[in-house]
């Protein structure tokens, strides 16, 4: 079983914010090309960049690879393929995970040295897996003391094996390496953290990224994950209650919601209400958030390809108190390749 502390390519253990800006920073000396390959439930999102030029990497290419409904048979041969098409010399990839497969929490630990954090990290996370400690890859980083002073907060991730290495597997059977395994939502933290042009992100920071099967979410306190989950929410959700509320198949639902022109009454109606779902569960965490660490973000930071659905933005804003501002990763990428350029952004 791999080290504790080695899966996120830490040393020991660091602050979230020494983290989170380490990961984002590239050396001239580094690779001249990342690649960042977000493996989605319905596509394949790639981001290629390369050195940096000035404050930011150069994008040398991007990519979006739809799969079918036998998504884990396409990977691998759809990888083959794209990397083919773009005729760059792609040798590795960073890739990440999410799902009900991977566990995220941030917990409260007695002040130690990072060898008996590293030490005590398993037996600790027992505690709140549903699965046993034999079967998953584990890491973890101090974030910064409680508010008594006498212990930290700590975040630990744990990934179920099975699901590593099968996307492993696809990676090496496209004839690539893997290089980083991240978590998506700490991959769009990156992504985020990066437009700070290596200044100290200061204040509470909300981040979601709503794709085909789920949404992430990410809270940052001064530049560190104090909240982090993944949501069982997305487009596929909407589209299926929506067509419940409507009466209608969700194929004409689908097809409607593609079309880049204003939804009907009756379906932003429905998507109202079917939002409402989504914004009680943000909510709720955002209440979490508040009564443990502190006031919660006063606006959410938003990407991911629902984004570019008409009337979702606003459909969502109707149930929060917080305003929703879109947000994209860089110049030249919409809002669905945020946690590919988060990927892209790390270094092995």
């Amino acid at each position: 079983m791999p080290g504790v502390g080695t899966w996120f390519g830490a040393s020991a253990m660091q602050s979230g914010l020494e983290l989170l800006t380490r990961l984002a920073l590239v050396h001239p000396k580094e690779a001249k090309l990342t690649v960042g390959l977000d493996i989605g439930s319905s596509a394949l999102k790639i981001v290629i960049l390369g050195p940096r030029k000035g404050s930011s990497r150069v994008l040398l290419g991007q990519r979006t690879v739809p799969l079918g409904e036998a998504a884990e048979s396409q990977v691998a041969a759809a990888l083959k393929e794209t990397f083919t098409a773009l005729d760059l010399p792609v040798k590795t990839v960073n890739l990440s995970v999410s799902g009900q497969w991977v566990i995220m929490r941030v917990v409260e630990m007695p002040l130690m040295t990072p060898p008996e954090l590293i030490q005590a990290l398993p037996f600790e996370a027992q505690r709140y897996l549903p699965f046993n400690i034999q079967e998953v890859v584990l890491d973890g980083v101090a974030l910064g003391p409680t508010q008594e002073g006498n212990k930290t907060w700590v975040l630990i991730v744990a990934c179920k094996r099975e699901l590593l290495e099968r996307r492993i597997a696809w990676v090496k059977q496209a004839g690539v390496e893997p290089a980083v395994v991240d978590v998506d939502a700490l991959a769009l933290a990156n992504a985020f953290a990066e437009q700070s042009d290596g200044r100290q992100l200061t204040g509470t920071h909300g981040l979601i990224n709503v794709g085909a099967q789920g949404t992430n979410l990410v809270v940052l306190k001064d530049g560190a994950p104090y909240l982090v989950r993944d949501i069982p929410w997305g487009a596929e959700k909407l589209t299926r209650h929506m067509a419940e509320q409507l009466g209608v198949e969700e194929a004409v639902v689908a097809a409607q919601l593609k079309q880049d022109v204003p939804l009907p009454p009756q379906y932003l109606e429905a998507m109202k209400v079917t939002c409402e779902g989504l914004a009680t569960d943000l909510q709720m965490s955002f209440d979490f958030f508040e009564s443990r660490f502190g006031p919660p973000p006063d606006q959410i930071a938003v990407s991911g390809g629902l984004l570019q659905c008409p009337g979702f933005q606003e459909a969502l804003k109707s149930h929060l108190a917080q305003p929703l501002a879109p947000w994209t990763p860089t110049t030249g990428l919409s809002g669905q390749f945020a946690i590919a350029y988060g990927l892209a952004l790390r270094t092995a």
